[in-house]
């Protein structure tokens, strides 16, 4: 037989809120509009319509991690394309003879002229 102590431990550590068959059979997160589009997505429920009111905690969280782990994959692919991209640019443009000393160089042409213009002005007066 048990002693006392024992008995009040083995009840302590049984935890019936965190066993799995306890966890899927409570069902309180009601989904909203976008959450039920993600079950679908995950491929938890076929349809909207067959997405019931009501599912489990666990559930909704898995059907989350699945949509972030699915929205960093395409974020990682639009950036190797948008670097792709960038890459292919800036050799169209060396080849044109495009460089970023030239544009500045320019750019501080472009800058020191109109001062240099309106600074005479003045002293021409």
């Amino acid at each position: 037989m048990l002693s006392k102590t024992s008995f009040i431990g083995a009840m302590m550590r049984r935890s019936f809120g965190t066993s799995q068959v306890m966890r899927e059979t409570i069902k309180n997160h009601e989904p909203n509009n976008l959450e039920r589009r993600m079950l679908v997505w995950t491929g938890k429920y076929k349809t909207q319509a067959e997405v019931p009111n009501f599912v489990s905690q666990d559930v909704m969280e898995r059907c989350r991690n699945k949509m972030r782990i699915r929205l960093a994959n395409i974020m990682i692919a639009l950036t190797a394309v948008g670097c792709a991209i960038m890459v292919y640019s800036g050799k169209q443009a060396a080849k044109r003879g495009e460089s970023v000393t030239k544009m500045n160089l320019e750019w501080h042409k472009q800058f020191k002229d109109p001062q240099q213009s309106e600074g005479s002005v003045p002293a021409a007066k």
